[in-house]
Protein backbone atom coordinates (compact mmCIF):
# COMPACT_ATOMS: atom_id res chain seq x y z
CA UNK A 1 0.00 0.00 0.00
CA UNK A 2 0.99 3.63 -0.46
CA UNK A 3 0.05 6.57 1.76
CA UNK A 4 0.12 10.10 0.34
CA UNK A 5 0.06 13.14 2.63
CA UNK A 6 -0.54 16.75 1.78
CA UNK A 7 1.54 18.96 4.07
CA UNK A 8 -0.01 22.29 5.11
CA UNK A 9 -3.35 21.80 6.79
CA UNK A 10 -2.86 18.02 6.80
CA UNK A 11 0.39 16.53 8.09
CA UNK A 12 1.41 19.87 9.60
CA UNK A 13 -0.60 21.46 12.38
CA UNK A 14 -1.38 25.19 12.44
CA UNK A 15 2.02 25.83 14.03
CA UNK A 16 3.60 24.25 10.90
CA UNK A 17 4.92 21.33 12.94
CA UNK A 18 4.70 17.56 12.40
CA UNK A 19 3.42 16.34 15.76
CA UNK A 20 5.09 13.45 17.56
CA UNK A 21 1.90 11.43 17.17
CA UNK A 22 1.79 11.97 13.40
CA UNK A 23 5.50 11.22 13.08
CA UNK A 24 5.12 7.99 15.05
CA UNK A 25 2.16 6.89 12.93
CA UNK A 26 4.12 7.39 9.69
CA UNK A 27 7.13 5.56 11.10
CA UNK A 28 4.92 2.58 11.94
CA UNK A 29 3.54 2.55 8.40
CA UNK A 30 7.06 2.62 7.02
CA UNK A 31 8.19 -0.23 9.26
CA UNK A 32 5.38 -2.36 7.85
CA UNK A 33 6.75 -1.81 4.36
CA UNK A 34 4.17 0.70 3.13
CA UNK A 35 5.35 3.51 0.85
CA UNK A 36 5.15 7.05 2.20
CA UNK A 37 4.70 10.05 -0.11
CA UNK A 38 4.50 13.72 0.82
CA UNK A 39 2.72 15.82 -1.85
CA UNK A 40 2.85 19.57 -1.41
CA UNK A 41 2.63 22.87 -3.25
CA UNK A 42 5.83 23.96 -1.52
CA UNK A 43 9.36 24.11 -2.97
CA UNK A 44 12.12 21.80 -1.71
CA UNK A 45 13.96 24.45 0.34
CA UNK A 46 10.95 25.08 2.59
CA UNK A 47 10.21 21.49 3.59
CA UNK A 48 13.19 19.17 3.11
CA UNK A 49 14.67 19.88 6.53
CA UNK A 50 11.27 19.41 8.16
CA UNK A 51 10.71 16.11 6.37
CA UNK A 52 14.08 14.77 7.45
CA UNK A 53 12.76 14.75 11.00
CA UNK A 54 10.40 11.93 9.98
CA UNK A 55 13.46 9.66 9.82
CA UNK A 56 11.88 7.40 7.20
CA UNK A 57 12.28 6.73 3.50
CA UNK A 58 9.75 8.67 1.45
CA UNK A 59 9.07 10.10 -1.99
CA UNK A 60 8.30 13.81 -2.28
CA UNK A 61 6.09 15.74 -4.67
CA UNK A 62 6.81 19.49 -4.84
CA UNK A 63 5.11 22.40 -6.60
CA UNK A 64 1.75 20.57 -6.84
CA UNK A 65 3.38 17.89 -8.98
CA UNK A 66 5.76 19.93 -11.11
CA UNK A 67 8.71 18.17 -9.45
CA UNK A 68 9.11 14.67 -7.99
CA UNK A 69 12.04 13.48 -5.91
CA UNK A 70 11.92 9.72 -5.55
CA UNK A 71 13.32 8.01 -2.48
CA UNK A 72 16.28 6.72 -4.51
CA UNK A 73 17.26 10.27 -5.49
CA UNK A 74 15.83 10.26 -9.01
CA UNK A 75 14.20 13.58 -9.95
CA UNK A 76 11.58 14.21 -12.62
CA UNK A 77 9.04 16.91 -13.40
CA UNK A 78 7.54 19.49 -15.74
CA UNK A 79 8.30 23.18 -16.31
CA UNK A 80 6.03 25.87 -17.71
CA UNK A 81 6.70 27.17 -21.21
CA UNK A 82 8.22 30.64 -21.20
CA UNK A 83 5.52 31.78 -23.63
CA UNK A 84 2.81 30.98 -21.05
CA UNK A 85 4.64 32.97 -18.37
CA UNK A 86 4.69 35.96 -20.70
CA UNK A 87 1.01 35.53 -21.59
CA UNK A 88 0.05 35.48 -17.91
CA UNK A 89 2.21 38.53 -17.22
CA UNK A 90 0.74 40.52 -20.11
CA UNK A 91 -2.79 39.61 -19.10
CA UNK A 92 -2.24 40.80 -15.53
CA UNK A 93 -0.51 43.97 -16.73
CA UNK A 94 -3.51 44.90 -18.86
CA UNK A 95 -6.22 43.64 -16.50
CA UNK A 96 -4.98 44.41 -13.00
CA UNK A 97 -1.46 45.74 -12.55
CA UNK A 98 -1.89 45.59 -8.77
CA UNK A 99 -1.83 41.79 -8.96
CA UNK A 100 1.46 40.36 -7.74
CA UNK A 101 3.26 37.88 -10.00
CA UNK A 102 6.05 35.65 -8.69
CA UNK A 103 7.64 32.47 -10.01
CA UNK A 104 9.52 29.44 -8.73
CA UNK A 105 12.42 28.15 -10.81
CA UNK A 106 14.95 25.53 -9.69
CA UNK A 107 14.07 25.99 -6.02
CA UNK A 108 14.44 29.78 -6.12
CA UNK A 109 11.60 32.29 -5.77
CA UNK A 110 11.63 35.40 -8.00
CA UNK A 111 9.68 38.60 -8.50
CA UNK A 112 10.15 42.12 -9.82
CA UNK A 113 7.36 43.61 -7.67
CA UNK A 114 7.33 45.11 -4.20
CA UNK A 115 4.86 43.42 -1.84
CA UNK A 116 4.58 42.29 1.78
CA UNK A 117 5.50 38.68 0.98
CA UNK A 118 6.37 37.84 4.59
CA UNK A 119 2.80 38.56 5.68
CA UNK A 120 1.06 37.09 2.61
CA UNK A 121 3.02 33.83 2.62
CA UNK A 122 3.86 33.59 6.34
CA UNK A 123 7.58 33.42 5.56
CA UNK A 124 10.60 35.16 7.04
CA UNK A 125 12.16 36.00 3.66
CA UNK A 126 10.55 37.11 0.43
CA UNK A 127 11.54 36.23 -3.15
CA UNK A 128 14.72 37.35 -4.88
CA UNK A 129 14.08 40.64 -6.63
CA UNK A 130 15.20 40.70 -10.26
CA UNK A 131 14.35 42.81 -13.27
CA UNK A 132 11.07 42.30 -15.09
CA UNK A 133 13.02 41.44 -18.24
CA UNK A 134 15.11 38.76 -16.52
CA UNK A 135 12.10 37.18 -14.86
CA UNK A 136 10.17 36.95 -18.11
CA UNK A 137 13.07 35.06 -19.71
CA UNK A 138 12.76 32.16 -17.26
CA UNK A 139 11.00 28.79 -17.59
CA UNK A 140 9.40 28.35 -14.15
CA UNK A 141 8.32 25.30 -12.22
CA UNK A 142 5.39 27.31 -10.90
CA UNK A 143 3.72 30.71 -11.33
CA UNK A 144 2.09 32.36 -8.32
CA UNK A 145 -0.44 35.19 -8.41
CA UNK A 146 -1.48 37.16 -5.32
CA UNK A 147 -3.91 40.01 -4.92
CA UNK A 148 -6.06 39.17 -7.95
CA UNK A 149 -9.76 39.23 -7.17
CA UNK A 150 -11.12 36.87 -9.81
CA UNK A 151 -9.22 33.55 -9.77
CA UNK A 152 -11.89 31.81 -11.86
CA UNK A 153 -11.15 34.21 -14.71
CA UNK A 154 -7.50 33.09 -14.70
CA UNK A 155 -8.58 29.46 -14.85
CA UNK A 156 -11.03 30.16 -17.66
CA UNK A 157 -8.42 31.89 -19.79
CA UNK A 158 -5.36 29.75 -19.09
CA UNK A 159 -6.89 26.44 -18.02
CA UNK A 160 -6.50 24.90 -21.47
CA UNK A 161 -2.76 25.68 -21.49
CA UNK A 162 -1.75 25.09 -17.89
CA UNK A 163 -2.85 23.54 -14.61
CA UNK A 164 -4.45 26.43 -12.71
CA UNK A 165 -5.31 25.93 -9.04
CA UNK A 166 -6.97 28.26 -6.56
CA UNK A 167 -5.80 27.88 -2.94
CA UNK A 168 -5.77 29.75 0.37
CA UNK A 169 -9.47 30.66 0.07
CA UNK A 170 -8.92 32.22 -3.33
CA UNK A 171 -6.10 34.54 -2.24
CA UNK A 172 -3.44 32.58 -4.12
CA UNK A 173 -3.52 31.30 -7.70
CA UNK A 174 -0.95 28.64 -8.57
CA UNK A 175 -0.13 27.79 -12.19
CA UNK A 176 1.88 24.73 -13.22
CA UNK A 177 2.57 23.03 -16.53
CA UNK A 178 -0.51 21.35 -17.98
CA UNK A 179 1.00 17.92 -17.30
CA UNK A 180 1.90 18.77 -13.69
CA UNK A 181 -0.49 17.82 -10.91
CA UNK A 182 -0.42 15.94 -7.64
CA UNK A 183 -2.43 13.11 -9.17
CA UNK A 184 -0.04 12.73 -12.14
CA UNK A 185 2.92 12.64 -9.77
CA UNK A 186 1.21 10.06 -7.54
CA UNK A 187 0.47 7.94 -10.61
CA UNK A 188 4.14 8.13 -11.66
CA UNK A 189 5.28 7.07 -8.18
CA UNK A 190 2.74 4.26 -8.00
CA UNK A 191 3.86 2.91 -11.38
CA UNK A 192 7.50 2.95 -10.28
CA UNK A 193 6.64 0.73 -7.31
CA UNK A 194 3.89 -1.33 -9.02
CA UNK A 195 1.14 -0.12 -6.69
CA UNK A 196 -2.44 -0.02 -7.97
CA UNK A 197 -4.56 3.03 -7.17
CA UNK A 198 -6.98 0.91 -5.13
CA UNK A 199 -4.13 0.45 -2.63
CA UNK A 200 -3.39 4.17 -2.30
CA UNK A 201 -4.60 6.26 0.64
CA UNK A 202 -4.37 10.03 0.24
CA UNK A 203 -4.90 12.76 2.85
CA UNK A 204 -5.69 16.41 2.09
CA UNK A 205 -7.52 19.58 3.00
CA UNK A 206 -7.58 22.08 0.09
CA UNK A 207 -8.65 22.52 -3.52
CA UNK A 208 -5.26 21.45 -4.87
CA UNK A 209 -5.96 17.99 -3.41
CA UNK A 210 -9.11 17.43 -5.48
CA UNK A 211 -7.32 15.71 -8.34
CA UNK A 212 -5.52 13.23 -6.11
CA UNK A 213 -8.79 12.49 -4.31
CA UNK A 214 -10.30 11.62 -7.70
CA UNK A 215 -7.36 9.35 -8.55
CA UNK A 216 -6.63 7.52 -5.30
CA UNK A 217 -8.71 4.54 -4.27
CA UNK A 218 -9.06 5.80 -0.70
CA UNK A 219 -9.30 9.51 0.15
CA UNK A 220 -9.24 11.00 3.64
CA UNK A 221 -10.36 14.61 4.17
CA UNK A 222 -9.16 16.45 7.24
CA UNK A 223 -11.72 17.92 9.61
CA UNK A 224 -10.48 21.35 8.55
CA UNK A 225 -10.80 20.56 4.82
CA UNK A 226 -12.84 22.59 2.34
CA UNK A 227 -16.37 21.29 1.92
CA UNK A 228 -15.83 20.18 -1.68
CA UNK A 229 -13.09 17.82 -0.54
CA UNK A 230 -15.19 16.47 2.31
CA UNK A 231 -18.01 15.65 -0.11
CA UNK A 232 -15.60 13.64 -2.27
CA UNK A 233 -13.80 11.83 0.54
CA UNK A 234 -14.01 8.12 1.33
CA UNK A 235 -13.36 9.03 4.97
CA UNK A 236 -13.26 12.17 7.11
CA UNK A 237 -10.87 12.37 10.05
CA UNK A 238 -10.20 14.99 12.72
CA UNK A 239 -8.50 18.29 11.93
CA UNK A 240 -4.79 18.88 11.52
CA UNK A 241 -4.59 20.34 15.05
CA UNK A 242 -6.12 17.16 16.47
CA UNK A 243 -3.64 14.80 14.77
CA UNK A 244 -6.26 13.66 12.27
CA UNK A 245 -3.63 11.86 10.18
CA UNK A 246 -2.48 9.72 13.09
CA UNK A 247 -6.06 9.15 14.25
CA UNK A 248 -7.01 7.57 10.93
CA UNK A 249 -3.83 5.50 10.64
CA UNK A 250 -4.15 4.17 14.18
CA UNK A 251 -7.84 3.32 13.96
CA UNK A 252 -8.24 2.21 10.35
CA UNK A 253 -4.84 0.78 9.39
CA UNK A 254 -2.60 -0.23 12.28
CA UNK A 255 -5.35 -1.70 14.44
CA UNK A 256 -6.98 -3.54 11.54
CA UNK A 257 -3.95 -5.43 10.25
Amino acid sequence: MMFVFDLDGTLLNSKKIISIRNKTALQKLSKRGYRIVVATARPPRSIDEKLRTLEIEHDTVYYNGAMIRFADGEISGYVIQNSILNEVHNFLYEKDNDAVLTIEEKDTWYTYKKYDFEKAFCVTEGPDNISEKNMLEKTPDKILINNYKNPREIKKIFGSKANVIETDSGSLIQIMAKEASKETAIKDIAEKYNIVKEDIYCFGDDHNDIGMFEYCGNSIAMGNAVQELKRMATFITSGNDEDGVAEFIENKILNNV
